[in-house]
């Protein structure tokens, strides 16, 4: 009489979804704090990197625009002092997808069908959707934008890739007129080259090849949410032949906004 066959394995259910605050890579190699201090390797080295690069351009940008909302801390910084977070975010929920049709502002949209993963922060106005294998983790406060929450989106899949996406998120208090809020998210592509009005909430500028020979997306867009006038502002780089990548994840973060 034969054995019995084992019974196969049961197949591996999807990925959670909602963010995860620390992959498999981060538990291996140590803490994600000391990873971004260090430059680590994978993930943490591309936002580390991204994170200088992005600091970079928008104390570039502070310096054509003094007026402008990313110049908001006049008090000079040196580049090793750390600018506290914001706080004016106080909720403790993470948002959730909507029911929304994607809005193809540049390049393709996620499918329903298409694999991907919901990027959530804990008190945002919105979530989006990302490839499977990326992940989020906190951007350095900049010292010309100190009321703006920064995440940077990297993918873990391939370190060195190259294929990220930072996000800040503003919102505004008093005198939110529509022209006031133009004028401060433009501020955000004040060094962009040719600029493209989507629609009357929504701009970008593509560069390609940017400066390190990749494609670079940069878009803002204004958005309400339960009567509060927010700004996101996205800088997304990636190889030109990967350049859907990230135009998927730019789109899903308009569409979402809303």
């Amino acid at each position: 009489m034969m054995p019995p066959i084992p019974a196969p394995a049961p197949a591996a259910g999807p990925a959670p979804r909602g963010l995860r605050p620390i992959t498999l890579l981060w538990v291996l190699l140590g803490s994600l704090p000391l990873l971004i201090a260090l430059g680590g390797g994978g993930g943490a080295w591309i936002a580390h990197r991204q994170n200088l690069r992005d600091e970079a351009r928008t104390a570039a940008q502070s310096q054509l625009l003094p007026s402008s909302p990313a110049s908001a801390d006049p008090s000079p910084r040196s580049s090793g002092t750390p600018v506290p977070a914001p706080s004016w975010l106080t909720g403790r929920t993470e948002p959730r997808l909507v029911d929304a049709q994607e809005k193809p502002v540049l390049g393709p949209v996620y499918a329903a069908r298409d694999a991907t993963y919901t990027a959530a922060f804990q008190g945002w106005p919105f979530a989006f959707r990302v490839p499977p294998a990326w992940n989020c983790v906190d951007g350095v406060t900049l010292p010309t934008a100190p009321d703006a929450y920064r995440k940077v989106c990297v993918d873990e899949s391939v370190p060195g890739s190259n294929r990220s996406v930072v996000l800040a998120l503003q919102h505004c208090v008093n005198n939110c007129t529509a022209a006031k809020l133009k004028t401060q998210a433009l501020a955000w592509l004040a060094k962009s080259g040719k600029v493209t009005q989507f629609d009357n909430r929504t701009w970008y500028a593509v560069t390609n090849p940017a400066a390190n020979g990749d494609y670079l997306l940069e878009l803002v867009h204004r958005f309400v949410v339960d009567d509060r006038q927010y700004i996101v502002a996205v800088y997304a780089t990636a190889p030109y032949g990967d350049r859907a990548v990230i135009q998927k994840i730019v789109n899903s973060i308009v569409s979402q906004a809303g």
